[in-house]
């Protein structure tokens, strides 16, 4: 239960009414969940991903109630209003009328249930191993009541499932709550889930207050997960029962759950990123050039590429190392990367810890530029003793910062390097521009920038 790339435990025993093929799962793709105990037909597909359709009337669901209930509730009369071109009533909560509203939007409609299949995907195996502990233990203290846990991704994937009642079971087979299928906003109209991940509160959803009738039979309550050190939503934890179910409780449970999994993730993060400074300070030992360590939270750089890329930079140059690290360019040698209109061919590397990807170490050289077989005492006869082309690319990242008013320490904290380092560099700095003060400096750079552009002539 709870682990990546393996068959929930309720679908160990799936009940044998559950034997109709999905045809809108993807063909070729198994999973536990193409599998369902409803008649279903095939859909045209949205985008690259299966739809798999459920038409509300073949469930026993009428507007506005639960299965075999004929009478629409209060809410169900008020939607249909809505959707008849009138106003919403005031009776209607205000995040679930915004919710209605949205979902209309999206051509959502009440009678039918779309919803989009996704094969297995490995890119969320760290948030399915970190919240397994909690996630057990939470199925563990609900194993007496109609209750199911549920794990998402940050898009409203559901990435595992568990629950022991067979009839809750079934009931969520048949709406195709389990993993693989996704229940955001935009697929599947309102729901607590998809509510929760889209504006990153905790939220609770009851019967009615579902837009798809199908939904109508169920309570939800999720909490977003969020990483305590970016603040970025990561997934969700969901709580679904039948209606009547202790809505109250299940919130509070929720969103216990979501903060201590993105605990947990803020643990795990501090670990990976200690191991990323630390292969970065080895390899920098024998760097030559632009250098720099990457992950989602955290870019670490040497002098020399400071100045030439920023903390504004990380998102871009993370993105583009994972790509390249996915598409294994990084086995393939240099590859061209083009950072504040400057090209330049980069090297990529992963960094592990402990058999997990925790960043990318990149190293950056100009195009065409190579430095390989030339001794330390040739490069240096090449350097003029004054003026900008005197100073070294380490010296040039420092000085960029330094205009840009950080103090010694802020600049030594930014490389990794020592207070006393930066202040021999920047004496250096002085020496070889003919100036005495920062002030000289950041104008010095100024009219650099004004006359050569903004990476100082790299």
């Amino acid at each position: 239960m709870f682990s990546a790339g393996t068959k929930p435990r309720d679908a160990q025993d799936t009940p044998a009414c559950c034997l109709l093929p999905c045809p809108g799962a993807p063909s070729g793709v198994s999973s536990p969940w193409s599998r369902l105990a409803l008649p279903i037909r095939a859909s045209p597909t949205r985008a690259t991903n299966k739809l798999v359709p459920v038409d509300c009337r073949e469930m026993g669901v009428e507007v506005g109630g639960e299965t075999g209930n004929t009478e629409p509730g209060v809410l169900r009369v008020a939607l249909q209003e809505y959707l008849s071109g009138g106003v919403l009533e005031p009776g209607v909560r205000p995040e679930v009328a915004s919710s209605w509203r949205r979902s209309l939007t999206s051509d959502v409609s009440p009678d039918r249930l779309e919803v989009p299949y996704f094969a297995e995907s490995h890119d969320d195996d760290r948030l399915v191993r970190t919240a397994r502990p909690v996630l057990e233990q939470m199925a563990e203290d609900l194993t007496s009541v109609s209750m199911s846990v549920l794990l998402s991704d940050p898009n409203g994937r559901i990435l595992d499932r568990s629950v022991a009642d067979g009839k809750l079971r079934r009931q969520l087979d048949s709406v195709m709550l389990a993993p693989g299928f996704r229940y955001s906003e935009d697929d599947v109209g309102t729901n607590a889930l998809g509510i929760a991940l889209l504006k990153s509160t905790p939220v609770i959803i009851t019967g009615e207050e579902h837009f798809v009738d199908a939904l109508t039979a169920m309570v939800c309550a999720a909490a977003p997960i969020i990483d305590p050190a970016t603040e970025i939503v990561l997934g969700a934890v969901d709580l679904t029962g039948p209606t009547g179910a202790s809505d109250t409780l299940m919130l509070a449970l929720a969103r216990q759950a979501a903060r201590s999994i993105g605990e947990r993730m803020l643990d795990w993060a501090t670990v990976a990123d200690r191991a990323l400074v630390e292969y970065f300070v080895r390899a920098r030992r024998r760097a030559r050039g632009p250098i720099l360590a990457v992950n989602e939270r955290e870019m670490i750089i040497n002098a020399a590429a400071a100045r030439i890329i920023g903390q504004s930079d990380r998102g871009y140059l993370w993105q583009w190392a994972s790509e390249a690290l996915a598409t294994g360019d990084s086995d393939s040698g240099l590859r061209d990367i083009d950072i504040r209109s400057l090209r330049l061919a980069a090297r990529c590397e992963p960094v592990y810890s402990g058999g997990e990807l925790v960043g990318a170490l990149v190293r950056l050289s100009q195009r065409g530029h190579s430095s390989a077989g030339r001794t330390a005492h040739e490069r240096r006869s090449d350097r003029a003793s004054f003026g900008w082309s005197s100073l070294r690319e380490s010296e040039l990242g420092i000085a960029r910062l330094v205009a840009e008013g950080l103090t010694n320490r802020e600049v030594a904290s930014r490389l990794f390097i020592s207070a006393h380092t930066v202040d021999f560099h920047l004496r250096q700095i002085y020496r070889k521009l003919g100036i005495s003060s920062r002030v000289e400096l950041t104008r010095r750079i100024v009219d650099q920038q004004h006359s050569v552009g903004p990476n100082l002539g790299y």
